[in-house]
């Protein structure tokens, strides 16, 4: 089939009414082809339409971006909720840790064993009283001296200590060294011992 006006080939499957031949004549002009109950001219929906707008196209634009940012907004706060669970989950489980770990103490002080007391002079000494005694290379001058230097510190002593006496021969002083033992043995100037009884 041909177009009677231009004389070109029409498609069988396109359905209208052509254009009479005189009409074409009179008006010089080629009317477009007409569709099955479409007009020829531009559609509303077209760009080059008068009553086209563009914002059509992006009407719906807004509410799949509201859409879109209210999922994202899900997500994140089921993201923060679930990393607050496993903070609190992993504190909980050092606080079991730390409270499961048994307590260590440390090592039991060595038992000092205390030296007994004794009313007997050690051996070989020279008893000068009931309270004090001494070795031979020196006197019960000085031993009764270094005695009275004892008793003045009491009876709260420590294992070692120092006395300071004015040696009666001399007349300087002399410092011994003192240690509790079963009595408190005092050495002094020249290996000089003397031997003070302890009190309870």
């Amino acid at each position: 089939m041909r177009c009677p006006a231009c004389g070109r080939s029409v498609p069988d499957a396109v359905r209208g009414d052509a254009v009479q031949p005189h009409d074409a004549e009179q008006t010089g002009e080629i009317p477009p082809v007409r569709f099955t109950g479409e007009p020829a001219g531009p559609s509303e929906s077209s760009p080059d339409s008068e009553d086209w707008d563009p914002d059509e196209t992006t009407r719906f634009r807004p509410v799949y971006d509201s859409s879109r940012n209210r999922r994202n907004t899900l997500a994140l706060a089921g993201l923060s909720v679930a990393l607050i669970a496993a903070v609190v989950s992993l504190a909980w489980l050092i606080g079991q840790t730390v409270g499961a770990r048994p307590i260590t103490t440390g090592s039991a002080p060595a038992t000092v064993t205390a030296t007994p007391l004794s009313s007997t002079p050690p051996r070989s000494a020279v008893v000068c009283t009931t309270e004090v005694a001494r070795s031979t290379n020196t006197s019960c001058a000085v031993a009764t001296r270094v005695l009275s230097a004892v008793r003045t510190l009491g009876t709260d002593l420590p294992d070692k200590f120092r006395v300071t006496i004015v040696d009666p021969n001399s007349q300087k002083n002399a410092t011994y060294v003192c240690s509790i033992k079963s009595w408190i043995e005092c050495s002094g100037p020249g290996d000089a011992r003397v031997y003070v009884r302890r009190l309870i």
